[in-house]
């Protein structure tokens, strides 16, 4: 029993895949301010119309007065479908230098590659937290007998939302995962404030957790990070009730069709088990970016007279 639910959840899975600086203690910030700010100029959007989730992460203020500029630190999901419009405003209005991809070689297979840029230098960091939580089997495909299958073993509707939590910790504590991180660093560092973009598939977990570790090392609260992660749920607010919608007309079961809808959205549960794995194997953000990525205190001040104002 236990070796067919396996089965099925992963069968699940592929398909609906493919179809810090510490803080002053004199600072500090409400939730209200810090969600002010993630829905201040337009909710960061860029407004690309090819391109998932496009937003720039300037504007936000940090703990010692600065402000992250604008037009330097973009965040999406693939390039693969980009129209010649959204293309002459990323080279043309924002100057993109780099294209920072973190999506997997089984991602890059899938969907295909991001299109070649003049101007713009590609660099590809692959991570998978499906090779790190789950063992990919490729081909299967799951009909409406399967899906009231799972309803009739009782399944709470927690599988996505638990792939998510725990593929999250995965990235901190993963050789590849690390390694993404790294490399991420290493092109900012290089970029020395020139623009550029980083990117997964949708922008919003490999990208919402290299957001993170960006915005603390600049100096933004942690309130307001965790905010301008939830963002993803306003841009994809028409595709999780959308899949909602899929699923529950084949199920009829609300907790299947809630947690599907997930792989268009993010919960904040999520991101926290991010900041509570590196707390918990590295005693805080600081020390993984300093003692594992290598940042050392000269990195992170060229990161922020780069990209702070």
């Amino acid at each position: 029993m236990f070796k067919k639910l396996t089965a099925l959840l992963t069968a699940l899975f592929l398909v609906v895949t493919m179809a810090a600086l510490s803080v002053s203690p004199a600072f500090a910030i409400t939730q209200a301010q810090a969600k002010a700010q993630a829905y201040a100029y337009n909710k960061h959007s860029i407004g690309l119309t090819s391109v998932e989730n496009a937003r720039d992460l300037g504007g936000y203020k940090t703990k010692d007065g600065r402000t992250v500029k604008f037009g330097k630190l973009i965040r999406t999901g693939d390039l693969t479908n980009l129209s010649a419009a959204d293309q002459k405003k990323l080279l043309k209005k924002y100057k993109i230098t780099k294209d920072i991809d973190f999506r997997s070689y089984r991602n890059l297979i899938m969907d295909g590659q991001d299109p070649e840029l003049p101007g713009v230098t590609y660099h590809h960091y692959p991570y998978s937290s499906t090779k790190n939580f789950l063992l990919s089997t490729d081909g299967l495909v799951v009909t409406t007998d399967m899906l009231k299958e799972l309803i009739a073993l009782d399944f709470k509707g927690d599988f996505f939302a638990t792939y998510y939590r725990e593929g999250y910790g995965s990235i901190f504590t993963s050789e590849d995962g690390i390694a993404m991180i790294r490399g991420f660093f290493d092109e900012l560092l290089d970029a020395n404030g020139a623009p550029v973009l980083f990117h997964c598939v949708h922008g919003k977990d490999r990208t919402g957790n290299a957001a993170m570790l960006l915005l603390t090392v600049l100096g933004v609260d942690k309130k307001t990070i965790i905010e301008d992660f939830l963002l993803t749920n306003d841009y994809f607010a028409d595709e999780q009730k959308t899949t909602y919608d899929r699923v529950y007309s084949l199920t009829h079961n609300k907790a299947v069709a809630k947690d599907i809808s997930l792989i268009d959205g993010v919960k904040r549960d999520w991101i926290l088990k991010s900041y509570k794995t590196i707390e918990e194997n590295y005693g805080s953000v600081d020390n993984f970016l300093k003692k594992t990525i290598g940042l050392s205190n000269k990195d992170m001040k060229k990161l922020q007279k780069a990209y702070l104002q």
